[in-house]
């Protein structure tokens, strides 16, 4: 009952307008304002997608509060943190394998999501967003080679409260379609 209801509100034209309206109040951070900027960028570009890495699900989060419009997937290194997004309206959190996210987080700080402690992986950014792109494809966010994602991270990756790119990467970038890899 409540899942139609939500469905319900949500499609209403009157509830977008109000929430397009309903400006937020923000932080003054780095953090918010790419997270304002990329959800303008994918409701200009008409994204299907948002990819927020996150250590501490921070991003993704203030990205829900938003409300972008499109689904937000949120890739953390953390399973605690993967679980918490869940409960956040419209993320739908991955947890990519270790070295896979641009950096390492050893076996015994696994849990230390508060202060983790982490080491620079030998991954760069075209390698994650490659993972990224595989598994928006596998949760079922993207349909198309041609659909667009809109990915917000911190570079350095691997450090806390640094989201400062926004990057629009095809499905069929830096990702694997039907097996294919290929990097544009």
């Amino acid at each position: 009952m409540q899942q139609r209801i939500i469905n319900r509100v949500e499609r209403d034209p009157h509830y977008r307008t109000y929430m397009d309206a309903n400006i937020l109040e923000h932080e003054n951070t780095p953090t918010d304002a790419v997270i304002v900027a990329a959800k303008q960028i994918s409701k200009t570009i008409a994204a299907k997608s948002m990819v927020c890495f996150s250590l501490t699900g921070s991003t993704a989060r203030r990205a829900s509060k938003n409300r972008p419009g499109v689904p937000i997937m949120a890739m953390s290194p953390f399973k605690e943190v993967s679980r918490q997004l869940a409960l956040s309206w419209g993320v739908y959190p991955d947890l990519p394998k270790a070295g896979t996210y641009g950096y390492t987080v050893s076996e015994e700080d696994m849990f230390a999501y508060e202060n983790p402690i982490v080491e620079q992986s030998e991954d760069d950014l075209d390698v994650v967003l490659r993972n990224a792109c595989r598994a928006a494809l596998k949760k079922g966010l993207v349909s198309d080679p041609d659909d667009l994602l809109v990915v917000t991270a911190g570079l350095p990756f691997g450090t806390p409260g640094a989201a400062n790119v926004i990057r629009i990467v095809p499905a069929a970038g830096p990702s694997c379609w039907e097996g294919v890899c290929r990097v544009d």
